[in-house]
């Protein structure tokens, strides 16, 4: 995968990535994330509306299909010398591994999963398909797909406000706290 940065600006590009499903925090994580990091951050689903990188919509699950290839260059244009960058999504392991420091799934009891995502109103049908994908870690599955279990983290999130988790990060991008898959 990849191409486009010479080897000193895939060296000093700094992609890190946060996924998890939806209603588990990630946005806000990645927000209290990026300020402690100096980086920008970038919403994936948003990005590719407002840039039109997405191939339909799917009517069953309420969401866009985006255009994989379209955003892999996207995000490769964004990873440039000195830049440090913050990706959210629930479909964060597509950022190529050449730029990646590292992905944090962002985890959670799926009860709390439950309870937050029917107080936003959702469907029924698409809290149990989310709090499903939630029990089966299918974030962390497609994570470890694309990319090797060193770039990996999950993130426990259960009964956590968005600044210890991101803190939490911010420890093991800095070597200060350890963690394991």
């Amino acid at each position: 995968m990849g191409g486009g940065l010479s080897k000193a600006e895939e060296a000093s590009a700094r992609v890190v990535a946060v996924s998890g499903t939806p209603g588990v925090g990630k946005t806000l994580v990645a927000r209290h994330l990026a300020e402690a990091l100096g980086a920008e951050v970038v919403e994936l689903s948003e990005v590719a509306l407002r840039e039109g990188l997405y191939v339909g919509y799917d009517e069953k699950t309420l969401s866009y299909v985006i255009d994989e290839a379209r955003v892999r260059r996207y995000l490769r244009s964004l990873a440039t010398k000195g830049r440090v960058v913050v990706v959210v999504g629930h479909y964060s392991e597509i950022v190529d591994d050449d730029i990646l420091e590292k992905l944090f799934v962002i985890r959670l009891n799926p009860v709390e999963l439950l309870e937050r995502l029917r107080r936003r109103g959702w469907p029924q049908a698409k809290v149990l398909d989310n709090v499903e994908a939630e029990l089966l870690g299918v974030c962390t599955a497609n994570a470890l797909a694309e990319h090797p279990r060193s770039k990996v983290c999950d993130v426990d999130a259960s009964g956590k406000v968005p600044e210890e988790v991101s803190r939490a990060i911010v420890e093991i991008l800095r070597g200060v706290r350890e963690w394991r898959m």
